[in-house]
């Protein structure tokens, strides 16, 4: 991480000013390391220094600090995002989908996850199996399996976690009729 950092300094010497694609490099590894302090501190120091973040810039903010279990964070990074202008895409809300459901607001993330629909973003297989996910939890197999069904008509394939949490949902639930009903 320190050699990352390193390049950009050398960027920057060389009179290479350092991009967007760059800035995002950086602020992305510390996300990743959870390390959010300096994470925000390098956002703030790229708008800082004229450089406009770009959607993929403040998803990997969102994303990092739904990892570290802050979804008002997450949250306060779209509404700036979208302040400025930018319009979030299907990893955006994919990634506050799983926020929401992470931290039992299952309702929330059912919104977020109808507006994506309204403003025209098709949801993707991890916003589906974060939702499916979190209803089965909520033990609203129901809903799940009638979300299962709308992800197999979108035509996107589940992959082995969904079906895990559906399992789970009718065991927990104990729900063994309701496969029939939803196929």
């Amino acid at each position: 991480m320190d050699e990352a950092k390193n390049l950009l300094y050398i960027m920057t010497e060389k009179g290479v000013a350092p991009n967007c694609v760059s800035h995002t490099t950086l602020i992305s590894i510390h996300c990743k390391e959870g390390d959010m302090v300096e994470a925000r501190r390098l956002f703030r120091e790229m708008v800082g220094k004229g450089t406009m973040p770009s959607v993929v810039t403040y998803n990997v903010m969102m994303d990092g600090y739904i990892k570290k279990g802050s979804i008002r964070e997450a949250e306060r990074f779209r509404k700036e995002m979208e302040k400025k202008g930018l319009v979030p895409d299907v990893y955006t809300y994919a990634s506050l989908i799983h926020g929401h459901c992470v931290n039992g607001k299952v309702d929330v993330a059912l919104k977020l996850f109808e507006e994506m629909k309204q403003r025209g973003t098709k949801p993707n297989v991890v916003a589906y199996t974060a939702l499916i996910s979190g209803l089965a939890k909520e033990g609203r197999s129901e809903e799940a399996f009638q979300l299962y069904d709308d992800m197999l008509r979108a035509g996107l394939a589940p992959d082995d976690s969904l079906y895990s949490a559906l399992v789970g949902s009718l065991h927990t639930n104990k729900r063994e009729n309701i496969l029939p009903q939803t196929r």
